[in-house]
């Protein structure tokens, strides 16, 4: 039987959709998550290299690559999650915040991956051939690093958000597995053929000022075809006061316990990573003897294998319910981190060790974004999400420049331990939540709690 591509079959919100329209969609949209997936790649994992061939401590590194980003967030999130939950606009409420700040994002971009060149002409300028460059450079990164850190924000939060104005919820879960195949497939890409180009220091201002050029013309291209639908109207603020809507905005996302917990419970978990973002690169290379590419060669290996993973989790998310797998993870993430501590210690230990805790964030990530669409009251669902951001900012400020001074002290085979102590003390947290959340009505009544005050 023919099957009839021009019927309405699913909605979201204002928004119809035929199965030729769907499939489009989440075609425009998985397109702009594969090149930002790899435009995100690039920072964390080669700006921790550049720094410390200029000799930058562990704590520099920390500092720089998550404790003044974390900052940055804690300030910026609310405000432009906030904002974007109450913008009306013929784009919609999402779209205008990613084509105005992905120029700036690409620009940065590149100015972060020329900073060693740049760094280098500037001190033979103002001191001549005697010059030591390394302090220009470290300070060019942390500027330029500033300056990408700032406006990739505004993408980083509103793309998240508008899956849920967007994607059927009872299509989300799906949604969200071939959105972490996607995701993985861009990281395979950039571990498998961008970088071991990096094995070469005078390709890296290059790699970045590509990557930087495709993410901005494809990021484009997917917010122009990615069409919102229409909201109510915001809800009315009877006078404007700074201090009234802070207080606002603090006792409905931070006054009622279940969400309060939900966020500190989410947020220790992705501190818990915040030491093997940093230096699993460093740590095969440093410790284990492994090249970059070798490195990238087994990060794109395993990547491929878990490719075929998110497919079947997809609807495991959305049969089970995602607090459940994202519990799961939890779990063997621990058990991950223990035998990664005692048995990692070559090219092929790392391999398999590598696996095992890739295959366990696997579910997190899989689970991470349908939890908070099926948790978060919708129409406040930036709001809510920007909240949880705040509270993770605090303990990334901490955890980043922390991880980087635990590192110092204790060596790069630690970061084990770190993500050990962490999960565990997460995944108590969210089975706590579990907990409060079956009482509440659990799968099928589970209605959102609400705090809504007047200014």
């Amino acid at each position: 039987m023919k099957l009839d591509n021009t019927k309405v079959l699913y909605h979201c919100g204002t928004l119809s959709y035929t199965k030729y329209g769907l499939v489009t969609l989440f075609c425009w949209m998985l397109w702009g998550d594969f090149c930002f997936t790899i435009m995100e790649e690039l920072v964390p994992t080669l700006m921790p290299v550049v720094l410390k061939n200029h000799n930058a401590s562990n704590f520099t590194i920390g500092l720089l690559v998550g404790s003044i980003p974390a900052v940055l967030n804690f300030v910026i999130n609310p405000i432009v999650s906030t904002a974007s939950d109450r913008t009306r606009t013929r784009w919609g409420r999402r779209i205008p915040y990613l084509l105005f700040s992905s120029p700036l994002v690409a620009l940065f971009l590149v100015l972060v991956g020329w900073s060693a060149p740049l760094g280098n002409w500037l001190a033979q300028v103002a001191a001549g051939p005697e010059g030591n460059p390394a302090t220009v450079i470290i300070a060019m990164l942390a500027i330029f690093g500033v300056g990408f850190q700032l406006f990739n924000l505004f993408v980083a939060s509103v793309f998240f958000y508008i899956f849920a104005d967007v994607v059927p919820k009872e299509y989300m879960g799906r949604f969200m597995s071939f959105f972490r195949v996607v995701g993985t497939a861009a990281g395979v890409v950039f571990q498998k053929y961008i970088l071991p180009l990096a094995d070469i220091k005078e390709n890296i201002p290059w790699i970045f000022t590509g990557v930087a050029i495709i993410y901005l013309i494809s990021f484009t291209l997917m917010s122009i075809k990615v069409k919102e639908g229409d909201y109510p109207p915001p809800e009315k603020i009877e006078k404007v006061s700074i201090l009234g809507m802070i207080r606002k905005y603090s006792q409905e996302c931070f006054s009622i316990p279940f969400y309060l917990l939900l966020f500190i419970g989410l947020s220790i978990n992705t501190t818990s990573n915040v030491c093997r973002i940093m230096f699993n690169l460093l740590f095969a290379k440093e410790e284990l003897g492994l090249t970059i590419g070798q490195y990238g060669g087994i990060m794109a290996a395993i990547n491929v294998v878990m490719v075929f993973a998110y497919i079947p989790l997809g609807w495991l998310v959305d049969k089970y319910h995602p607090l459940r797998i994202f519990i799961l993870g939890g779990l063997l993430i621990i058990i991950a981190n223990v035998l990664g501590f005692f048995f990692c210690h070559g090219y092929h230990s790392f391999f398999a060790v590598s696996f095992f805790v890739s295959a366990t964030y696997v579910l997190q990530g899989a689970s991470g974004l349908p939890l908070t669409v099926r948790l978060y009251p919708s129409e406040k669902y930036g709001q809510f999400c920007s909240a949880r951001s705040m509270v993770c900012s605090v303990f990334e400020i901490i955890a980043n420049a922390g991880g980087g001074k635990f590192i110092d002290i204790f060596g790069y085979r630690y970061i084990f331990v770190w993500d050990f102590i962490f999960t565990i003390i997460a995944t108590v947290l969210l089975l706590i939540v579990y907990r409060m959340w079956k009482q509440r009505g659990g799968d099928a009544n589970f209605v959102p709690p609400q705090r809504t005050l007047k200014l």
